[in-house]
């Protein structure tokens, strides 16, 4: 039943007619519900209903004003962010341009902005070579010429979008940016193509990283100084050092199963393979003086040139007795 509604004429002669409106909406809508609330609508001041900004924009409210939507918007007369054109007039120290006084498009001088504090707004300014790339302080644009694979390629310096200013031109104009060759693609998550493992490897992706890192009573160490799985016969060792003297060393005996993808590795005194662990002040622990690791190799290409994942926990011991907790355990790396 909707509310009783009363006003004199001489308070309605006030309101404007979108106010009179609005506030029947409010009052006629405001029992449509079994709680007896408003619903969501483009008029509550809050951002709901696949609003853009709040109350406007979506495919229920009015289209935003242009002029208030944080954006460049060039194709509709701005000539900057919500000014220029049919907007506002641009503040002289935000307007894309380099005025007198600044180092940097609207940066340095009297704007109180450091031109390195512009290297992640989406525009091109500052110094910047490129949007937020380039220049003294930012970091430097891609090409397609580089040798990696950066900005939106999909391939070291191929299947890129070379036409939007996120890229710089080679130095040597005659190289052709372009696709990928068919079937590359280092950006799906799929082992495909030529790559080694998943996005990476092979002719046309980034190298693959190497990885070991575990934790030893609860520090987290990560081999940085040397990475290294080398097979020697059907013996798989995997080991690396830390940047401050900390090594382990996984010495694996092939499995029964062989070396497949989900093999399983118990290292134990009984076992034949081993897991041994040297802190920072070289205090050594291994499974030959006690205890156990598991050792799961989730992908394995055993040869030469092949590549290994897997990851490993447990506890080792010290030579005294004392035992080290060994969790977290994870590498990956190529097969010398």
């Amino acid at each position: 039943m909707l509310r009783k509604i009363s006003f004199s004429m001489k308070k309605l002669g006030s309101l404007s007619l979108a106010s009179v409106a609005m506030m029947l909406l409010v009052l006629a809508t405001g029992c449509l519900n079994d709680d007896n609330l408003i619903p969501e609508n483009c008029y509550d001041g809050i951002l709901n209903n696949g609003e853009e900004l709040v109350d406007c924009g979506g495919s229920i409210c009015p289209p935003c004003d242009p002029c208030e939507n944080g954006q460049y918007d060039a194709l509709l007369g701005e000539t900057w962010v919500d000014c220029g054109g049919e907007c506002d007039p641009c503040d002289p120290s935000f307007n894309g341009v380099q005025d007198p006084g600044e180092s940097g498009i609207d940066c340095g001088g009297d704007t109180g902005v450091a031109c390195g504090e512009l290297c992640g707004d989406g525009l091109l300014n500052g110094l910047e070579q490129g949007v937020d790339c380039g220049g003294p302080d930012c970091e430097p644009c891609p090409t397609c010429c580089d040798d990696l694979m950066n900005g939106d390629e999909i391939g070291v310096d191929c299947g890129g979008s070379y036409d939007l200013n996120i890229y710089l031109p080679c130095d040597n104009p005659n190289v052709t940016c372009g696709p990928c060759p068919d079937g590359v693609n280092c950006a799906n998550g799929i082992m495909d193509g030529d790559e080694l493992y998943i996005d990476c490897g092979g002719a046309n992706c980034p190298e693959c990283e190497a990885i070991l890192t575990w934790k030893a009573n609860g520090t987290t160490l990560v081999a940085e100084v040397s990475v290294t799985a080398e097979l020697d016969g059907t013996t798989l060792n995997v080991g690396g050092l830390t940047a401050t003297g900390a090594g382990l060393a996984l010495v694996l005996e092939q499995p029964i199963t062989g070396w497949i993808d989900g093999a399983q590795v118990q290292c134990s005194m009984a076992s034949g393979s081993s897991c041994s662990y040297a802190d920072p002040a070289a205090n050594g622990y291994s499974t030959n003086f006690g205890g156990g690791v598991t050792v799961e190799i989730s992908y394995i290409d055993p040869q030469p040139g092949g590549f290994v994942v897997g990851t490993f926990m447990g506890t080792v011991v010290g030579m005294t007795g004392e035992s080290m907790n060994i969790a977290q355990g994870a590498f990956q790396m190529e097969i010398q």
